[in-house]
């Protein structure tokens, strides 16, 4: 039991609130395109009454790397400058995911260790050029999440 466990749920929920910003890197047990119910990755790019992110994938599908424009959206986040990742990986910024920011909220104060860390600044302006590169998300999409990330406190 984790002294976590011991405070009450809207403690923990004011505390991981608090947390859930942009440029955060968080955990997530979601639907992917396939159905499967997967634990994965995300960067947080803004939060609202949605939490919009992009998923993290430790390889560029073949799906992927077989189509140009999204290739180019596939951004490296790397070990040597997130201590928290455990291995290199490829933010996937062809497209923006959004999740309720109640559900998000709720997986992260039963999992609270799954709020990983912090993006790099150098690393919110790859992502920025990703969302921009983007064929598949709207404009003004974009412009909210590198807005939100352009603020964020890194």
């Amino acid at each position: 039991m984790s002294l976590g466990n011991s405070f009450p749920a809207f403690f923990t929920q004011a505390q991981i609130a608090r947390q859930l910003k942009a440029g955060i890197v968080i955990k997530l047990n979601t639907e992917m395109d396939d159905g499967q119910i997967l634990e994965k990755r995300f960067v947080v790019l803004d939060v609202t009454d949605d939490t919009l992110t992009c998923v993290m994938n430790s390889k560029i599908s073949n799906f992927i790397a077989n189509r140009p424009a999204k290739l180019k959206c596939q951004v490296m986040i790397d070990v040597a400058s997130h201590d928290f990742m455990d291995h290199d990986s490829h933010i996937d910024c062809s497209r923006v995911r959004p999740y309720p920011t109640s559900l998000v909220i709720d997986q992260l104060c039963k999992n609270p260790a799954w709020v990983l860390g912090q993006i790099t600044e150098q690393l919110r302006d790859d992502i920025c050029a990703g969302l921009k590169a983007s064929t598949t998300t709207a404009t003004a999409v974009t412009n909210k999440c590198c807005s939100s990330l352009e603020q964020a406190d890194l």
